[in-house]
């Protein structure tokens, strides 16, 4: 089974080891989208890209996710790792903008009103050939589908993120461990490859489980692709039938 001890390793895999093999699957409202390891990577160097010319992100500049699980949110997440940056996730879906005043960049794909400078806020359009926000902007926002796309596809990294680095922070304040409110988790690469345990064979085509929280989509995603297999996303509002689980021939189902 391959190890992948950081994203990079991981994104270095998915372009080069059956690269035109699918790797990631969603089943959106809007149909089915389907991402080989080369195409993800594909779209991971141009919004890394994107973050770095247009954001100013690097080393140590957190990223809020206030994003469903769907592919687009992988996009982002490894986009951020490599560019340097922290994804910072809410404890709770019911709270998803709880991140927002730790954060420098505020990624969202809901209408909301404009984050106060110097944060920034990246409106994110869902639909697969979205190439626009769906209304206003908001003062300061810059559009994502807009902008994405003129970026390039190769990202210069200049060094991989080091083992037990943090990549992603849940729910909590930080700084704010001596007044009494929540810390926030910490999770680095590891953590996250780790997240399904013995759940995920060699080469297995798994299914999470629709509902399932961001971060759940983050671990497995890690533990999948070290193993060489494909994940397939579903949103809430699509059912999981005999059907779909036959025709991509799944072979696991992991739990939200």
């Amino acid at each position: 089974m391959p190890q992948h001890p950081n994203p990079t390793e991981q994104l270095d895999f998915l372009r080069t080891v059956a690269s035109s093999s699918p790797r990631l699957i969603w089943y959106g409202t809007d149909g089915r989208v389907e991402l080989s390891g080369r195409v993800f990577d594909n779209w991971v160097a141009k919004t890394a890209n994107f973050l770095v010319d247009e954001l100013d992100a690097g080393r140590g500049t957190r990223v809020a996710l206030n994003l469903p699980t769907h592919w687009k949110t992988l996009v982002w997440a490894y986009a951020s790792w490599q560019a340097g940056a922290v994804v910072v996730l809410p404890e709770s879906p019911d709270s998803p903008d709880s991140g927002d005043r730790n954060s420098d960049v505020v990624v969202t794909s809901s209408a909301r009103s404009a984050v106060e400078s110097p944060r920034v806020l990246v409106p994110v359009a869902l639909g697969a050939l979205a190439l626009r926000w769906p209304g206003d902007l908001p003062r300061g926002a810059v559009d994502y589908a807009a902008e994405v796309r003129s970026h390039g596809d190769v990202f210069m990294q200049e060094s991989a993120p080091e083992p037990g680095s943090v990549l992603v922070e849940v729910g909590g304040a930080v700084g704010e461990a001596t007044t009494g409110e929540p810390v926030p988790r910490r999770l680095s690469f590891s953590d996250l490859s780790k997240g399904f345990g013995d759940g995920v064979g060699p080469g297995s085509v798994a299914l999470l489980e629709s509902g399932s929280t961001v971060l759940r989509s983050l671990e497995a995603a890690a533990s999948v692709w070290a193993a060489g297999g494909t994940l397939i996303l579903v949103d809430p509002d699509v059912p999981v039938t005999d059907q779909l689980l036959t025709g991509e021939r799944v072979t696991a189902r992991l739990d939200g």
